[in-house]
């Protein structure tokens, strides 16, 4: 009796879902998407993470450039704290809203590559990207 009811529920949580997931979300068209020119490196070729940070700045930056360091250059970190104005600034033009911080931003020369709350996803990404170039890639 119970693993009726039991599949049953199964049934309707993934009819829920699926009917979710059909649902297409219309683009705002008062949402302009963010300008990244400022953020993007000035060589091809070249990475820099963008890290906006909200508390324990002191120990974000020691990570990111501990991280920087272990990586032999694969990316130029550049950090931000948001309670400063040009944190803010930066967070604005990244178009950042609340998700958290710290949060990472991966650029080349010509876009964002990567975005997220995790370092060593970054790292992973910068490292993808550099292999990629090392082996006649064009990086993207």
């Amino acid at each position: 009796m119970f693993g009726r009811w039991a599949a049953a529920g199964f049934v309707v949580m993934a009819l829920i879902i699926a009917a979710g997931c059909n649902q297409v979300k219309e683009p705002d068209p008062a949402a302009v998407p963010p300008d990244y020119a400022p953020f993007l490196t000035e060589q091809t070729g070249e990475l820099r993470v963008v890290v906006l940070v909200k508390e324990k700045v002191e120990e974000e930056t020691r990570a990111v450039n501990d991280m920087a360091a272990a990586m032999a250059g694969r990316f130029t970190p550049v950090i931000y704290d948001v309670n400063s104005e040009e944190g803010k600034k930066a967070g604005e033009e990244l178009g950042t809203g609340n998700g958290g911080y710290p949060v990472y931003y991966l650029f080349d020369d010509q876009r964002l590559l990567a975005q997220g709350h995790d370092l060593p996803q970054i790292a992973q990404a910068a490292m993808d990207y550099k292999d990629r170039l090392s082996i006649g890639g064009t990086g993207g």
